[in-house]
C-alpha cells in the first residue's frame, strides 16, 4: 500500500475522530456523569451520523465536479484547512469543567452528532474531489469514530480531559498539514 493510501485510509479517519474522542472524554468526566447504556448509543450515534454526512458531502461534491474547472488539490486543500482550523479551534476552546449539556439525554446526543458531523462532511467534499475510495475512507472513518468515542465516555474518567484535548489538537494540526502536503503536488 502506498504512502498516500496508508495517509488518507487509515491516518486521516484516526485523526478525524479524534474530535469524537475528545467531546466523549470530557462528557465521561465525574462520577455517574455516563448512564448506563449511554456510551453505546452516543457512539453508534456518532458513527451513523459520521457516515451519513461524509457520505451527503461526497454527493453534494459530485454534483458540483463537473460545472467549473478546478485543481483538485486546491478544492481537498480548502476543506482540509477548514476542518483543520476547525479542530484546533475547538480544542483550544474546550473547557470539560463548564458542561452545558448533558450527554445521556439523546436530543443531545443527535445535536453533538450534528455539529461533530461538519468536518465530515467536509471531508466527504474533499475526497470527492481527490477521487479517492469512498465507501473504504467512509467505513474505516465510522468504525473508528465509533470505537474511540464509545472508549472515550467509557474511560473519560481515567483519561481526563488533557489527553482528548491533545489530541484533537494534535488531529487537527496534522489534518492541516495534510492539506498542505496536498497542496503542494
Amino acid at each position: 500500500m502506498s504512502l498516500y493510501a496508508t495517509i488518507f485510509y487509515f491516518l486521516l479517519p484516526l485523526m478525524l475522530s479524534m474530535v469524537h474522542f475528545s467531546v466523549s472524554a470530557s462528557n465521561g468526566i465525574g462520577e455517574g456523569a455516563v448512564k448506563r447504556g449511554t456510551p453505546m448509543k452516543a457512539a453508534l450515534i456518532f458513527a451513523i451520523s459520521t457516515f451519513i454526512l461524509t457520505w451527503i458531502g461526497y454527493y453534494l461534491a459530485s454534483l458540483l465536479i463537473n460545472r467549473f474547472d478546478y485543481k483538485p488539490e486546491s478544492i481537498a486543500f480548502v476543506f482540509f484547512a477548514i476542518t483543520g482550523f476547525r479542530m484546533i479551534l475547538h480544542a483550544w476552546q474546550k473547557k470539560a469543567s463548564k458542561k452545558i449539556f448533558d450527554i445521556n439525554e439523546v436530543p443531545v446526543i443527535f445535536a453533538l452528532a450534528l455539529a461533530l458531523g461538519m468536518n465530515m462532511l467536509f471531508m466527504g467534499i474533499a475526497i470527492r474531489f481527490l477521487e479517492l475510495h469512498a465507501i473504504r475512507f467512509t467505513v474505516i472513518l465510522a468504525i473508528t469514530v465509533l470505537f474511540l468515542s464509545f472508549s472515550g465516555l467509557i474511560f473519560g474518567n481515567q483519561f481526563g480531559d488533557k489527553l482528548g484535548w491533545k489530541l484533537e489538537l494534535t488531529g487537527g494540526i496534522l489534518i492541516l498539514a495534510n492539506g498542505i502536503w496536498l497542496f503542494s503536488f
